[in-house]
């Protein structure tokens, strides 16, 4: 079974886990957040992006913000909570690392493994549902937003992450 399969089957087994119901759909590969809400039918807000960053700390550990997909990250507010600096992670490091192609990062940092924090932005609680890529650019989930925060409420922080 190939990584982003396996990725997509931990975060169908975390859901089950929870009594999460979720639709998953497979498609067209959707490298960006319109791309995806365009195959999905969805609006772009009901999207949740899932990016991977990098701190500067003396020892750099990854750290994922996840925000509505017609938003970007305020990167001063990022640097402010995690208290270092910030920055992209290399999508070479993303795919070695997690086995997962930028474009396809699902917002379930704690199912990637290595204590990844989790950041959400909480206008992602908006919507009443939220679709995501789910290891690869070729799948999809959606579950309802109140769900996903529930499943994330002890394992995440939730703030002011997007401008």
């Amino acid at each position: 079974m190939e990584r982003d399969t396996i990725v997509a089957s931990k975060i169908k087994d975390f859901l089950n886990s929870k009594h999460i119901r979720f639709i998953y759909v497979e498609h067209e590969a959707t490298p960006t957040s319109e791309d995806a809400a365009r195959v999905r039918g969805t609006k772009p807000e009901e999207g949740a992006k899932a990016i991977i960053l990098k701190t500067s700390d003396l020892e750099p550990k990854n750290i994922m913000i996840v925000l509505p997909g017609n938003l970007k990250i305020d990167s001063k507010k990022v640097k402010q909570v995690v208290e270092a600096d910030i920055s992209f992670e290399d999508p070479e490091i993303i795919l070695e690392k997690y086995g997962i192609v930028v474009g396809g990062v699902p917002p379930f940092g704690n199912l990637l493994g290595e204590g990844m924090e989790v950041f959400i932005d909480e206008k992602i609680f908006i919507n009443e549902k939220i679709s995501f890529n789910c290891g690869k650019r070729t799948a999809s989930i959606t579950i309802s937003a109140v769900d996903y925060k529930k499943a994330m409420k002890d394992i995440s922080f939730v703030g002011d992450f997007a401008k």
